[in-house]
C-alpha cells in the first residue's frame, strides 16, 4: 500500500476529515498566481528601485541586491503560513495541510520549511510531476501535502487578490520609471539648467516646483544616450512647459541640443 492510500487509511479509521489530494495542474496555477503576485509587489519594484539608482550611486545598489533577494526568498518561504493557504492557493481552493491528519494545519516551523527548497523549482517540478509519491521534495522533508479544501472558492477571493495585483503592478511602475528618469544625470542638467535659465524665470516667475511625473524618454546605448523630457514648472506667476532634448556622446556629459516652452 502506498503512502497517499496509508493516509487516507488512517484518517478514515480515526474519524478524521478527508480531503482530496490536488491535482498538478491545480497546484501549478496556485504557484503561477503567487509567483506573479511576488513578482508584481516585490521583485519588480526592487529591479525598477536598483535602475532608478545605478547611474547615481552604483554602490549602494550592490549593497542592496542582496538584501533584497533576501527578502524576496522570506516571501516564498513564509507565503503559506496564514492558515496554510497562499494567495494563489486561496484563489484555487487549496490548502497545505498535515499528512498525518488532513484536517490538522501544519505549524509555522513546517510551513515554512515546506517553502525553503522553492528556488530550485525545476528540481520540485520534476520530482512533484515525475515521482512515484507526486509530492514535491518540500513537503515530503515537512510531513505535508496540497489538498482541496473547496470545491468552489468565492469569487471574491479571485478578484481581489487580481485587482489589488494589477494596481500594485501599475503604481509601482509608475514610481519605478519617474524615480528612475528623476535619479539620471540627464534629467537632474535638465533641472539644473531650468533653475539657472532667464527665460524660463521670465515666463513663470519664481520656480516653486516641478510636476511629479516627468513624460518622454531616456534611452542608453554603448554609452551613448538620448533623452526627450517635457517638464512641468511651476512658477509664482504662471505654469509652463520646458521640452528638452538632450544627447550624450561616449564618454561625455549630456549635452541639451533642443529646447522649447509652452503653457
Amino acid at each position: 500500500m502506498d503512502n497517499i492510500s496509508q493516509i487516507v487509511t488512517n484518517n478514515h479509521e480515526a474519524g478524521q476529515v478527508e480531503l482530496e489530494i490536488a491535482g498538478i495542474g491545480m497546484r501549478i496555477g496556485a504557484f503561477i498566481i503567487d509567483h506573479v503576485i511576488i513578482i508584481a509587489v516585490l521583485v519588480y519594484p526592487s529591479i525598477l528601485f536598483m535602475f532608478s539608482h545605478i547611474q547615481s550611486d552604483p554602490e549602494k545598489v550592490w549593497t542592496m541586491f542582496p538584501i533584497l533577494m533576501l527578502m524576496a526568498f522570506l516571501v516564498y518561504c513564509i507565503k503559506d503560513i496564514i492558515s496554510g493557504k497562499s494567495l494563489g492557493k486561496r484563489a484555487l481552493g487549496l490548502a497545505v495541510r498535515s499528512n498525518v491528519d488532513t484536517s490538522d494545519i501544519p505549524s509555522v516551523p513546517k510551513l515554512f520549511l515546506r517553502n525553503i527548497l522553492t528556488f530550485v523549482w525545476p528540481i520540485e517540478f520534476l520530482v512533484l510531476v515525475c515521482g512515484v509519491k507526486k509530492m514535491k521534495l518540500g513537503d515530503q522533508i515537512a510531513g505535508t501535502n496540497v489538498y482541496r479544501v473547496s470545491k468552489k472558492p468565492p469569487l471574491a477571493i479571485i478578484v481581489i487578490p487580481a485587482i489589488l495585483t494589477v494596481a500594485i503592478f501599475v503604481t509601482s511602475l509608475l514610481i519605478g520609471v519617474t524615480s528612475m528618469i528623476k535619479n539620471d544625470d540627464s534629467y537632474k542638467m535638465a533641472v539644473s539648467y531650468i533653475e539657472e535659465s532667464p527665460e524660463v524665470t521670465n515666463i513663470v516667475g519664481n520656480i516653486e516646483g516641478y510636476g511629479h511625473i516627468p513624460t518622454g524618454s531616456l534611452n542608453y546605448s554603448g554609452g551613448y544616450g538620448k533623452a526627450l523630457y517635457s517638464i512641468k514648472v511651476i512658477g509664482s506667476k504662471n505654469t509652463a512647459y520646458v521640452h528638452i532634448k538632450m544627447e550624450k556622446k561616449l564618454n561625455k556629459s549630456w549635452e541639451i541640443v533642443y529646447l522649447d516652452y509652452s503653457k
